[in-house]
């Protein structure tokens, strides 16, 4: 703020990169639904700076939010595709979305344009581990959803075997059978975990459902005026007669 020749002071508009810098604070105080304010604000003063759209992908990530850290992860890469951030900023997004694949090929590229960057190289070895861990429990679960049902009818077998008054399982065909049928079933239930844990994943970078939007249609239709020749022919049905009576008296 300065002052002016009669002594008024002076307010200069702030710009762009005075909103970043306030962006910035909130990101590193923990701020981060504010911060999301102000690089949106600084955005609209100055939509090409890939350096806003890239801070924003940082905040909406710490937010949880997805799908929207990862359009500005694109953007900034659209942007300026030769800066290693955009591609640091993808690759965050889709670890933390659980796309591990896709998130390597994004720490790859930035390690292309950034070979010695110690952050893109920790965060790569970190995906990788978590990948790689993933792909052992792929093949472990299955058997320990099977072995777990198998046991639980082995449970029921015994049970059924010391503990009933009346066994139902007295042949033993009938005990094994129960055994594989709900080691079958345990395998059913890791599929539809699976699938779960799969279609969670891919719904974290579907675009949201804008709740507002019918709401925002109806209320633009409301404001439409009704033209003149719709509002004289409203009427109602005995309205309609009447008139067609008087019409055929004269």
């Amino acid at each position: 703020m300065v002052d002016t020749a009669e002594g008024t002071p002076d307010v200069r508009e702030p710009t762009a990169e005075d909103i970043k810098e306030q962006g910035n604070q909130c990101v590193r105080s923990g701020n981060f639904k504010e911060a999301i304010l102000h690089y949106t604000e600084a955005i609209k003063m100055s939509p090409n700076d890939a350096t806003l759209y890239s801070n924003r992908s940082l905040a909406f990530l710490k937010e949880n939010l997805f799908y929207y850290a990862n359009d500005d992860a694109e953007k900034t890469i659209q942007l300026r595709p030769d800066w290693a951030k955009g591609y640091f900023r993808r690759g965050e997004v889709q670890t933390a979305a659980g796309h591990y694949d896709t998130a390597l090929l994004a720490y790859g590229r930035a390690l292309q344009l950034l070979p010695n960057d110690i952050t893109i190289i920790n965060a790569a070895r970190k995906t990788a581990g978590l990948s790689s861990q993933e792909a052992k429990m792929a093949k472990r679960h299955p058997w320990i959803f099977v072995g777990a049902g198998a046991v639980l009818g082995v449970i029921i077998t015994l049970a059924d075997k010391f503990l009933a008054e009346t066994p139902s399982l007295k042949h033993p065909s009938l005990a094994i059978f129960l055994i594989v049928v709900l080691a079958v079933v345990g395998y059913g239930i890791y599929r539809v975990y699976r699938y779960m844990v799969n279609a969670q994943r891919k719904g974290n970078l579907e675009a949201p459902v804008d709740l507002l939007e019918g709401f925002q249609k109806q209320e633009e239709t409301e404001d439409i005026p009704e033209s003149s020749s719709a509002a004289r022919n409203r009427y109602t049905k005995a309205q309609a007669r009447q008139r067609f009576r008087k019409g055929k008296n004269t």
